[in-house]
Order: structure tokens, then sequence, then C-alpha cells
């Protein structure tokens, strides 16, 4: 682009140059009228090569409202919408697309709380980002902790509250004087005072795995605290897990996953190393994106009582009769590679009344880390077909 045809779209746009630096190209541009005033480029669009960079701004400026721009959290989201990367000379940008570790997602700068509540007598650990309607994540396991959703469900938190909690025994919360206190009427009575407790009326759950499990006990005993609900990567029962042996995997993978499951776990650090040697799995081609199992296995706190715990209630674990009662907006989905999947879907998705059931093409137990961008496509166009 002609240094002719910059100056051009700034004469057309009712744009003035106040002044010249001592770099004959180093201008500062402001808008005419008090409402809307923008003051100088950043130092790296200053120079003769970027000015096609710089005149694609303007227009684009131009034509966004001013409070799609103000949405859009900062001037350099724009430019990223405009196809000027960082750094001067290329193009292109930042950002982790889909299935990379999103190491500065748009929510992460957001304010922050987090501390505990007490939860029927126990300290539970919580976590919110965010402002708007209210979305509270159940982690699965039982064992894990809710460390495993952050950072890829952050972005969310641009028009959303988004509210993660470490489940009774696990993570940061307290653990019980016994494990056997730990059932799904309790997991689903704590988040339903936890919530309260936040100040939180109605709210969308999501489940994931375990979490699932948490999130339909909660729907049929708790249906009006809820707006929405969205079951990630679960079942219905588990009749499915004894029949079947999990798709994928070579022999010594799942007669390892086997030992997981079926034998009692010894000490935290023993489920650590179990879990290592199985986690893969469970990723899309047992291809895990990279730098995701190192950075949450450090972030996570293993609980093998509640493991142990978790795996001793799946023999009773059944709600298939009961999904017609559900009368709650539900959206059902999976990873297409998710070695669990054995027709639970189509079971969760046409028993529950007006359930929508999706696939992540490119996922295996873990959408929201395997194709973070679009699970968060799909949150945000479910939140938006709630009533209210």
């Amino acid at each position: 682009m002609s240094r002719y045809r910059f100056k051009k779209i700034i004469r057309r746009e009712g744009l003035h140059q106040p002044r010249k630096s001592k770099t004959r190209l180093a201008w500062a541009y402001q808008f005419k009228g008090p409402s809307h005033r923008f003051r100088g480029f950043p130092r790296q669009f200053r120079g003769g090569r970027n000015l096609a960079c710089r005149a694609r701004f303007v227009e684009i400026f131009l034509t966004i409202s001013r409070r799609t721009f103000n949405a859009a959290g900062s001037i350099f989201s724009v430019l990223t919408v405009a196809g000027c990367g960082g750094g001067g000379g290329g193009s292109g940008g930042g950002g982790a697309g889909n299935g990379a570790w999103p190491a500065n997602s748009p929510g992460a700068s957001k304010a922050e709380t987090s501390g505990f509540v007490s939860v029927n007598g126990k300290n539970l650990y919580h976590v919110s980002v965010g402002k708007g309607i209210p979305v509270v994540f159940l982690h699965g396991g039982l064992g894990l902790d809710h460390q495993y959703f952050r950072p890829f469900i952050d972005p969310l938190a641009d028009n959303a509250q988004i509210i993660c909690y470490d489940q009774l025994g696990q993570g940061k919360s307290d653990r019980p004087a016994n494990f056997d206190e730990l059932t799904l009427e309790r997991l689903s009575s704590d988040c339903n005072v936890l919530t309260k407790a936040l100040g939180i009326d109605k709210f969308v759950l999501v489940g994931h795995s375990y979490g699932g499990f948490i999130a339909l006990d909660f729907a049929l005993r708790f249906p009006h605290r809820l707006a929405g609900l969205v079951l990630s990567c679960t079942a219905p029962d588990t009749s499915s897990f004894v029949q079947r042996s999990p798709l994928g995997g070579t022999p010594a993978q799942q007669a390892a996953l086997g030992q997981l499951l079926l034998a009692p776990t010894a000490s935290d650090e023993d489920l650590r190393k179990k879990w290592a040697e199985v986690e893969a799995l469970y990723y899309n081609n047992a291809s895990p994106p990279a730098g995701v199992l190192a950075d949450v296995d450090q972030r996570t706190i293993y609980s093998a009582a509640a493991f142990n715990r978790g795996n001793q209630l799946l023999a009773d674990y059944n709600f298939v009769l009961r999904l017609p009662s559900i009368n709650v907006p539900t959206a059902v989905h999976y990873g297409a590679g998710d070695i669990w999947r054995f027709g639970d879907d189509e079971k969760l998705a046409k028993s529950i009344p007006g359930a929508t059931l999706k696939y992540f093409a490119n996922s295996g137990h873990w959408p929201f880390q395997e194709e973070p961008a679009e699970f968060v496509r799909y949150m945000r166009s479910f939140i938006a077909s709630l009533p209210n």
C-alpha cells in the first residue's frame, strides 16, 4: 500500500494529523469530536513497512460499533481480527488454536476470586472468574480436582461467571472423616449448598465424566436451581463399563486401565503414577495436546481414597429410567474418539426430553482441552439459547 493511499484513507474518514515526530511516518492520529478519541498507534506499528497494517486497522476500526469494540477488550483484539500480527514485520499473531495449550486465554486476565466455603460442615475450595450467567463446572474422578478445566474454559468468563470447585475429599477441599460419606447424594447436596452460599440462584451446571453422574443427580433433585444442564462425556449407568472393554489402546494399556479401575489404589502418589500410565488413552488417537498432560498433572492434587470410593459407587449407579423426568434445557456432548463412548450418548440424548447431542470430531474424553475454541463456541451457543 502506498503512502498516498494511506493518507487518502485518513482524509476520507475525517482524521487529522496533529503532529509529526522526528521519524517521518511516526504519526499519532486522533478522531475528531469529543466522544470518539483514539490517540497513537502502538510503537511496533509505526514504520513505513507497516502502512498496510495501519490502514487496515483504520478501516476495520471505523466499521465496528463502539459497543463491539469495547467488547473486544483491547485494541490488540481488533488488530488480530485485521490479520496484523505482533512484532512488526509479519502477519498472523499469536493465540492457541484447537488442541494447543491456551497460555494467554482472554478470560485469564479477568478478576478472579477464590477461597473456602463451609458446606455441610466441611470447607470446600472454589474459584470464580468473570461476570454474567453463572456456570458451575463439576470435575470428574473421583480423586481429581478442578484444575483440568483451567485455563481452557476461561474465555467463557467474557460473558459468564465461571465457578469451579474441588468436591469433598478432593483437591484443596477438606477430607471427610470417613470416605463412605462420599455418595452422589452428598456430592450433589454440596453443590446445592455451595452455590447458595456464593449467592447464586439459578445457574448452568456442567458435569464432566464422573461429574456428570453428580450433575444428573442434581438435576433430578434440584431442577428449580438449574437454568441449563450440560453433560460432558458421561453416562446414565455403568452397565456398558462392565460389559465392554474401552475402545482403543494396546492390550498392555487396557490391562493397566483395568488395574486402575478394579484394584484399590494404595496412595495419592500411587494414583498419580497409575493415572499417568493410562491418561493418554483418554485423548483422541491417544495423542494429548502438547504440554497439557505435564501441566495438568503438576497442578492436580490427587486423592486415592476418593478415587477408590468412586469406583465402589459405580456398582449401584443407574439413572436410565429416571432420565425422562429431567425437565431442564440439556446439552449432551462427547468426543468422537472417547474410549468410553458405548452408545451412552444416544441413550442420554434420546431419554432426556429436548436434549441436544454433539460430537467433537477431534476429541477423546476431554473436548475442552482438545478443541478448546470449539468447546467455548459450543458453550456460548447453548447459553445464548436458554430462555431469559
